[in-house]
């Protein structure tokens, strides 16, 4: 079964930190990425470019309508997703538990929410 892992982080507070600190958070990033990408069950995994360059579509009249930015305006912001293969949930949030959004980064509002896939 495949689970749908969605990142979330608080951009705001992150942007605000000087750049050396952004570096070293993301060199921590990328090094617990190794053991979580070693469990073999990563079916893909990718960052998300921020809400300035996103668009969203609701339907208007029968019709699609398209607007700048992100539907919803919320504090923290879908930063990455990945999609694991596991057998039941528990052991998804388990594969998920290794990403560096469920490691560190508490301060930025470092998150995951796992949903399985239809």
């Amino acid at each position: 079964m495949q689970f749908l892992c969605l990142g979330y982080l608080d951009v705001a507070t992150f942007d605000a930190e000087p750049e050396s600190v952004k570096s070293e958070v993301m060199t921590a990033c990328f090094a617990q990425c190794k053991p979580f990408r070693a469990t073999g069950k990563v079916v893909a995994e990718e960052a998300l470019h921020g809400t300035q360059t996103a668009k969203s579509i609701r339907p208007r009249d029968g019709k699609p309508t398209v607007t700048d930015g992100p539907f919803i305006e919320t504090k923290e912001q879908l930063g990455s997703f990945f999609i694991v293969e596991a057998e039941n949930i528990d052991e998804a949030v388990k594969i998920a538990s290794l990403h560096p959004a469920a490691i560190f980064g508490e301060k930025y509002g470092f998150g995951i929410e796992v949903r399985p896939i239809q």
